[in-house]
């Protein structure tokens, strides 16, 4: 594996290549045989060498698992890089100050993520802090490209900011931190599916979250439900950490049972059909379009399943044919009003009182 020397103190200012070339000749490794490795042909590999091929997402989890350390070392180490070779006006953000400033940081102190600060010098290091990192190259290298490592369900109503985003997601991390999960089991998962529909009818989160998670948990999945700060438009993610385990996050921005069962069914179905083609971006062309299409049709087929998708049409409006209805399927009413909302069959000012309302406490 990466020897430490490697992760404490690389030349930054080189390219990422010369840290690899450096672990090449202490294995005895040509560069033929590392291409073959990577799967890239002699001819990019040796561009990736000399600093002419930037290293991405995919290309940082390969060399983790062919080289050691972790996808945000190699991450970090092209972003620290390309920081000091390429124009300030090709970064997104420019300084450790201006991080700082689009940060959230009045709700991020409201709901505990960072201490207060005295001055500004402080301000930067409580952020940098938070994030676990270091340098601004870190952060760009850790956190900037975080939107290349989860699908998100985004609210169009909301106005989106990456920067507020990374750090709610930064924040799913920490909470996840030392959960103990066990080995990915996409069919373990599958299996958890009918236990997540009863789970829909209890009242209060305190009741069904913890078995949840812990059923989350036995599918090796971690699960986090983060508050959303300021500017945070997200309300799931699913992605894979650096050493592979799933990371499911909700924000429960809606405060509705239906929008929240939903987007959790929405986010294990990108883990059950779209695992090996992640990462899933939104808004970005037709094969993402697509795999969220998929994803809101698994959760709707969950909610009411195909067999009682006719008889979900012809419920019309009414108080107890909903509640019966949904006693048929399985699922909270709240949750089929939610989808003859989507549907178009009833207004959505319609039956909202059939549906459990949670709220935020400090």
């Amino acid at each position: 594996m990466l020897n430490s020397e490697f992760i404490e103190k690389p030349d930054w200012s080189s390219p990422p290549g010369h840290t690899i070339v450096s672990i090449l000749e202490e294995r005895e490794l040509t560069v033929e045989q590392f291409a073959r490795q990577i799967g890239h042909t002699l001819t990019i590999t040796q561009k990736i060498l000399d600093g002419g091929q930037a290293i991405d997402l995919e290309l940082a989890r390969r060399l983790a698992v062919t080289l050691g350390a972790t996808e945000c070392f190699w991450m970090a180490r092209e972003h620290d890089y390309r920081a000091r070779v390429e124009p300030s006006e090709n970064v997104s953000v420019m300084s450790e100050a201006e991080l700082a400033g689009k940060l959230p940081l009045s709700d991020m102190k409201k709901f505990g993520w960072i201490e207060k600060f005295r001055s500004k010098d402080e301000q930067i290091a409580e952020c940098l802090g938070f994030f676990g990192v270091s340098s601004l190259a870190q952060w760009q290298g850790r956190y900037e490209n975080a939107f290349q490592s989860a699908a998100y369900r985004r609210s169009r109503a909301y106005a989106s900011c990456e920067v507020a985003t990374a750090a709610w997601l930064r924040q799913g991390e920490i909470e996840t931190l030392h959960d103990t999960v066990e080995k990915w089991s996409p069919e373990v998962l599958k299996n958890q599916i009918p236990h997540f529909r009863k789970l829909t009818w209890y009242k209060s989160p305190d009741l069904f979250l913890p078995s949840l998670k812990q059923a989350f948990a036995d599918a090796g999945v971690k699960f986090a439900i983060v508050r959303s700060p300021k500017g945070c438009s997200a309300s799931g993610a699913v992605r894979i950490l650096s050493d592979g385990t799933p990371h499911v996050q909700l924000s429960f921005r809606y405060l509705s049972d239906d929008q929240f069962w939903f987007s959790l069914f929405h986010e294990v179905a990108h883990l059950l059909l779209h695992f090996d083609q992640m990462p899933i971006l939104e808004n970005t062309g037709l094969i993402e379009d697509e795999y969220e299409r998929e994803a809101n049709e698994y959760a709707a087929h969950t909610i009411v399943p195909l067999p009682y998708r006719e008889e979900l049409f012809s419920l019309g409006g009414s108080r107890f044919p909903i509640i019966n209805f949904a006693k048929k399927v399985g699922v909270a009413p709240g949750l089929i009003v939610g989808q003859l909302q989507h549907e178009g069959i009833i207004g959505f000012n319609r039956m909202q009182h059939l549906k459990r309302r949670y709220r935020w406490t400090d």
